[in-house]
Formats: C-alpha cells, structure tokens, sequence
C-alpha cells in the first residue's frame, strides 16, 4: 500500500507551516501565508502563488534571503500539487538560489526537497536521485537537532522509497528503516522536552514517524515478510491510540494490515480489519483509501468464490478513481496507479465475467483504457481547441475539490465543520459534472481527456462497418480475455497465458525479427502465438475485415505477421487495422475525409546534425509520392524544419514523415517525430505539441522511424503518439513497431501510395505489403542495399555490398516479416 500523493503534500504544507513558526517570521508574512492558505481551500491557486510571489519580492527587497526562499518553496509545493509540474521546478529552483544567499541551511535543504519531489513528480528519476543525494549532504549542513532529524528523515524516506520503485526492495528497507529511527528519535525529544515543545511541532513529528512506519510495512508487505509487516503496522496504530493523532493514517494502517492478511489468506480477519479501514476512509473523504480498500475486499470475496459480491467493492473502487481527474500527476502517483488503480478494473473484469456479465465485462475493459490514457495525459499537455478558458475553469474547480477533501481528511476539523464541508464537497462535485456537461455539448473528444467516457459494447457494435470484426484483448495477470464482436454478436475466449509467459513470446518474435538468419525461431514464436491468441478466436469471426484493440504488451505484437498452422500470415487472410481502444471508433468514423486526397506534405530525411541519423532512402520515398501526387509539397534535408511542418500539415489531405521518430516510455508525452530544427523550435515535434494541432488530413504516414522500442512496455508511448494524430484532427495514422530499413520502406511505400489512388487504406497497405512477401517489387530500387529476392532468408550469406563480393550484391527476401511487418494502420481503415 502506497500513501498518497494528497498526504504527501499536505505533510510537506504541514513542515513548512512549523518551520515557519519556528524561524520567526514577520506577523506581515504569516498574516499572508494563512491568507495563502485559505486561498487554496477555496480552490484559489492562482492567489495563492500570487501571494508567494509578491511575499518573496519584498523579501528579497529587503535582503532577507530566508524568507524569499521559504516563500517560492510554499510556491513550489502549491504549483506541483496543483499538476504545474514545470513551475514547481523552477519555484524550487528560484528558492534554492535566494538559500544559498542567506546563512540559514534549512531553506535550502527544504528547497532541494522539493527539487527532489518535482523532478520525481516529472518522472525525471535520475535527476531526482541526484537531489536526494544533494538533499542528504545539505542536512548535514543544519545544527544537530529536532530540525535536522526532520529533513534527514525526509530524504532518506525518499531514498528508500526511490529503491522501491527500482526493485531493491532490500535496500529500500534499509533507508526506510534508518528514517523510522530518525523520526522516532526526533519524537522521543518532543516527548522528554513536551513542556516548551507546541503541539503543532509534536503533531507533526507524530506524523512523520506514522509515515515512515506506513512506508516501512509496505515495503516489508512487498517483500513477502508479512510478520515484519505485521508488527510494524501494529506499532503505527498503537501510536494513533495513544496520541489520538486520527485522520488519514489511522485508515491507512488498517488496510495495510488488512491486506497483510489477506495475503495470508487469514480471510476473516481480513475482513474484520478491511471492513473497519473503510468505513474509517468514507467517513474522511479519502479518495484513494477508499478505492484501494474496497479493491482489497472485493479480491477478497473473488479469493473465497463469491464473484458477485466482489463487483460491488470494485464498482466503488472504480468510481472512486473516476469521479475526477487526477491533479496529481506523478511518477509515483501513476507507479501506484498501475499497481493499485488499474487491478481494480482488471479484478472487476475477471468478476464479471466469472459472474456471467460478459457486456458489462467489455465496457469496463474500456474504462480501464480511458483511465489509463488520462494518466498518462495528466494535466502537462496544452490542448488549443479547449475553447473559453475550458482548461483554466477544470483545473480551479479541481483544485476546490482536492482542497476540500484535504480538509475532511484532517483531524483538526470538528464534526460540525465536517458536516459543513461534506456540503462543499458535494456542491463542488455538482460544479464539476456541470462542467463537464458543458464540454460535452461543446467537443466530445475534448471531453474524453477530461474524464471517463468510454463507449459502451452496443454503441461499439453499432458504430462497426458491416462485415468488419472488432478483437479485443485484455491482459491480465494469469489470464488474457478476448472479446470478439460483431455487428449482431459478441463472444468472449479466455486464453489461459499468463502474462509473464505472453510477455516472453512477444520479446522472442520482435528479437528474432532483427535477427535475419534465424527464421525458423521467428515461425515458432509467431506459431505459438497465432495458436494461443488467434486460433482460439477464428469460429467466432464472420467478419471480412479486423480490427484489432491490443492492450499492454501486445500493443507491440504485429498480429497480421502470425503464422497459421497452413504456413500463411494473418494479413494474408484478413485486411487488419488496430486501435488503442474501442471507444476512437466515434471520433476516427466522424473524420473521415469525402472525395480523394490529392494534396501531400511530405518532409523528408530532415538535418538532424548527425550523419549517422541520414536517410538516403527516404529522400527518393518523398520524390516518389511527388510523382504520384502532382500537388504535393516535399521539404527535405534543411528545408524539413518542424517549423514548416507545423505550420503547412493543416493545408494538406495526407502528411508524410520520412524521418526518425522516438518514443519514450518513461515519458509518452515527450514522444516526438525528429525534424530540422529552426528558430524557436528544437527539431522535436512532441506528442504533447500534436495535440494541439489542427489538421484537416485525412492520414498522417510515419516512415522509417527510429523508435527505439528495444523493450517491451505497456505501450502508452504509441498509443499516446497516434492517439495525439487523432484528437488533432485525422482519423488515420499508419505507424512503425519497430526500427525499420529505410530502403525496403522506401518500396512499400511507393506500392502504399499507388494503391491509395484506388483502394481503401487498409486495403493499400495490405497490398503493399503483400507485394513485399511476394517478391513483387522494384528490385532496382533495394538493389543498391542487396536486398530483392534473389535468395530466401536464412538461406544466403550475410548481405555483402557490391564491394564486398566483386560483383552484384548478394541479397535477402523482402518476405521477411522485418520488411514488412512494421507497419500498422491504427484508426479508421476506410
């Protein structure tokens, strides 16, 4: 159990509050900071950054570096809690320079804390380790005593946690467990000295010590030594009995206990002890605590055979996760999402369909994909067509809400202040469906980035082409469940391949893909696949055509490259085209393009500044749609800048990349399409820049890209740069799954885009592709690479340059699945 990130911040409030009592600050600034405060509770961020601002330009007036650092540190908290992740940077920047001006360590200290919380929150993590490190080495700068106790705890809370998110789990109990003795010792000295000492010092070391306790018994939880667990959860409620310290962490502790016994399937007791955790949560507003509660008795009930009972608890945790898009976006959010938020839709599909409920199973395996994509959007991309301040007005009623349900998860409210607050809460709950509402009726799609919208099983099938199939996946732990829906029908298959076993399989068939001489391992991977997710579906299809809805790993598996038993490729049997989830079928069918596409801009084989980056080929790929398309406009070499992309791909029916692509895992809205760099643009055209863009294309083409896909992941980053492609206005994207040969691409897609001419885009690619497997092909054209068909791979030496072998070149066949199997169509087909 992670403690969330609501708590976490409103500890960091809590410290800077008693290190401001503590360094004796002006009436005037505490006048502004109390001020501050109650701006934020109205939800007023903006005021409350405006108050810091102007609190530490009189400061700094003045010469009082102190002051002007702990002000753009309260800043830095406020922007980063309020998903301003940049800004939080550069407050706590701002603050760290003005500390180093004064004489007073603990500024700084506190603002390499939160140097170290943003960049952590950017899911920079090595640059966040470093001011961990920093922030280690800063303590040590402050006068032994309460206050350097309180920071070194901190940090080396932060260390231990950050070995938790790299799998040391040994190490990360070492720190946690060297933050635990700080804290309790800082605490022992507010209790020997608890005459001078105020309660709001003692509160908070109290706080302290429950959060690193709770931090240690997770991580003993994980590490599978539950009497460890068990006991460290025991000492953290003791201590809230004893101080009478309630609120959020008394909850906490229980369902950290609770799932301690659960784990050891002591199911009564767990039950006990569940039950009791979230009535504690509801009763404090506690979002998170609630969701990861309920999750935890309805895996309970599921445990003991009792789906149907189960579906309540993970309903509640579900629409507890969906009742407002999260402010708080990150890294360690999202790590606890996936880890604790989306195992609440994979346990609620697993219950409904043990229950029987295959529809309600399909729309929750939607749910799950929308909520997913939210997270990774967070609050860092701008979307331009939000029209009327849309964004500004989402966040501040956001803020109001997660202000509100701070203060009900306090034990400093009264129960009649509570009364009055759960009224707030509920009047602020109404606000935002309003809003919502509104958005709706102004942009749908835009709505859909906003909150959970997704589409239900009978608007899918109503939305489908006639004799078009949809296939849907959803990976789970043990199992990978499989919708097949038809206009008229649906059918459900359980595949019984766990995921770690699928995960293996995809790696062995995307690692034996670059491996040209080892065919024959590819056609058992591609085998053994096409036996375990095709087969199984083939006598529910009626279909002509597929469309495929991978999810997790498989969003990297080409499935029209797996092998039936007869020795022939999926593609060869079906036209397939893939989305991220069903739900793009609205917004992908409503942007189909009438008439023909005549118009292309096509950049080509962009200055990256690096010889090793060029691409001959695709300077003859954009010459070749020239050709085609009359009309086109092509920008090569210097004249491919993102400047120019930009500014022409809303005049053009079809936008044409022949350029290197990246895509980052670690962060998909960083994702970019490589280009000249020009003026103010850097040569990266973001994912979080597409969506902002207006396109009027009817398919956007990614070439030869570079992606850098050496390991498998969950797949948010492509689905997070073909999904920008189609909120910015196309209903069509073809993509690459992997890093591609510039000179076989350059042929598919000169095949791709003469059959456009005539033939519909799934239908184009697939024929181009076919002409690849089949040989039929510009051989000229792949003759200067030594590829062309004059042997089968697998068969020839290694590929020699004419060169090399003193005459023609010796070559592979285009037939080869690396060739040819990139390329996907993800959206609309026709």
């Amino acid at each position: 159990m992670k403690v969330s990130r609501t708590v976490e911040v409103l500890l960091c409030g809590l410290l800077l509050a008693l290190c401001f009592a503590s360094e004796g600050f002006t009436a005037e600034y505490q006048a502004d900071y109390i001020s501050s405060i109650n701006a934020l509770a109205r939800g007023e961020a903006k005021e409350f950054l405006s108050a810091m601002e102007a609190t530490a330009s009189v400061a700094e007036g003045k010469g009082n570096w102190s002051q002007a650092a702990a002000a753009y540190n309260e800043a830095s908290w406020v922007a980063e809690r309020s998903g301003q992740l940049q800004k939080a940077v550069s407050y706590a920047t701002k603050a760290l320079e003005w500390a180093g001006k004064g004489n007073d360590p603990t500024p700084r200290a506190r603002a390499i804390f939160f140097l170290a919380i943003s960049h952590g929150s950017l899911r920079q993590y090595a640059k966040a380790r470093e001011w961990i490190e920093t922030g280690l080495g800063a303590t040590k700068r402050i006068p032994i005593g309460p206050e350097r106790e309180a920071y070194e705890g901190l940090f080396y809370r932060l260390l231990g946690s950050d070995y938790l998110r790299t799998g040391d789990l040994e190490k990360g109990i070492e720190n946690l467990s060297y933050s635990l003795s700080v804290q309790e010792s800082r605490l022992s000295y507010f209790q020997k000295t608890s005459a001078y000492v105020s309660r709001e010092l003692m509160r908070g070391a109290q706080f302290n010590v429950l959060l690193s306790l709770n931090s240690l018994a997770s991580a003993y939880q994980r590490a599978g030594r539950l009497e460890e667990a068990i006991k460290t959860y025991e000492s953290g409620i003791a201590l809230v009995k004893k101080s009478g310290l309630k609120s959020y962490a008394e909850g906490n502790l229980y369902q950290g206990l609770g799932q301690v016994y659960l784990r050891q399937k002591d199911y009564p007791r767990a039950l006990e002890i569940l039950t009791k955790a979230l009535q504690l949560a509801e009763a404090q507003s506690q979002a998170t605590s609630v969701q990861t509660t309920s999750r935890a008795i309805g895996d309970l009930y599921r445990q003991t055979q009792r789906p149907s009972e189960a579906v309540g608890y993970y309903r509640k945790a579900i629409e507890n996760i969906e009742s407002t898009r999260s402010l708080l976006t990150s890294g360690e959010y999202r790590q606890s999402f996936f880890e604790g938020g989306l195992a609440a839709y994979v346990s609620m599909v697993g219950a409904l369909l043990d229950s029987g409920k295959t529809e309600e199973a399909f729309n929750y395996s939607e749910h799950a994909r929308s909520r997913v994509f939210l997270d990774v959007l967070g609050s860092k991309v701008q979307l331009s067509r939000a029209k009327g301040g849309l964004l500004e007005e989402e966040r501040a009623l956001q803020e109001r809400i997660a202000a509100i349900k701070a203060r009900l998860s306090s034990d400093e409210e009264g129960e009649a202040d509570r009364g009055g607050l759960r009224k707030q809460l509920a009047e602020a709950e109404q606000a935002y469906s309003a809003f919502l509402a509104k958005v709706r009726t102004q942009d749908k799609e835009q709505s859909s980035l906003m909150s959970v919208e997704p589409l239900t099983l009978k608007r899918v099938q109503e939305l489908l082409d006639p004799e078009t199939t949809l296939i849907e996946y959803f990976v789970t732990g043990p199992v990978t469940y499989v919708w097949v829906v038809d206009k008229d029908k649906v059918d459900v298959v359980r595949v019984e391949l766990p995921r770690e076993k699928l995960s293996s399989l995809v790696k062995t068939l995307r690692d034996s893909i670059f491996a040209i001489g080892e065919r024959e391992k590819f056609g058992g991977a591609s085998a053994a696949l096409h036996k375990q997710l095709i087969e199984p579906v083939l006598p529910h299809i009626t279909g002509k055509e597929l469309i495929i809805v991978p999810h997790d790993v498989l969003h990297y598996l080409p499935f029209h490259a797996l092998l039936s038993p007869d020795g022939k490729y999926l593609i060869e049997k079906f036209p397939i085209y893939y989305l991220s989830s069903a739900s793009l079928l609205q917004f992908t069918k409503e942007k189909r393009r009438a008439g023909k596409a005549d118009k292309v801009l096509a950049l080509g084989n962009p200055d990256l500044g690096d010889p090793r980056m060029n691409l001959q080929f695709a300077e003859l790929e954009a010459k070749e749609i020239q050709g085609l398309y009359p009309q086109s406009t092509v920008l090569l070499k210097r004249e491919a800048t993102e400047g120019q992309g930009k500014a022409l791909s809303p005049q053009h029916d079809i936008i044409h990349f022949a350029t290197h692509a990246e895509l980052d895992e670690n962060d998909p809205l960083s994702s970019a399409v490589l280009l000249t760099k020009d003026g103010k643009e850097d040569g990266r055209l973001e994912v979080r820049e597409i969506f902002g863009m207006d396109l009027k294309a009817s398919l956007v083409v990614l070439s030869a890209c570079e992606t850098g896909l050496g390991k498998l992941s969950s797949g948010d980053e492509l689905v997070g740069l073909t999904r920008a492609f189609i909120y910015a206005g196309t209903p069509s994207v073809v993509a690459s799954l992997w890093n591609v040969e510039d000179s076989s691409t350059a042929a598919l897609m000169a095949s791709f885009y003469k059959n456009l001419k005539t033939m519909s885009k799934v239908e184009a690619l697939r024929q181009a592709q076919l002409n690849l497997i089949r040989g039929n092909i510009n051989s000229d054209l792949l003759a200067r690479r030594g590829i062309g068909g004059v042997g089968k791979l697998g068969e020839t030496p290694a590929v020699k340059t004419v060169a090399e072998s003193g005459d023609a070149p010796m070559s592979v066949s285009t037939s080869h699945p690396y060739f040819w199997a990139p390329f996907i169509l993800v959206g609309d087909g026709k």
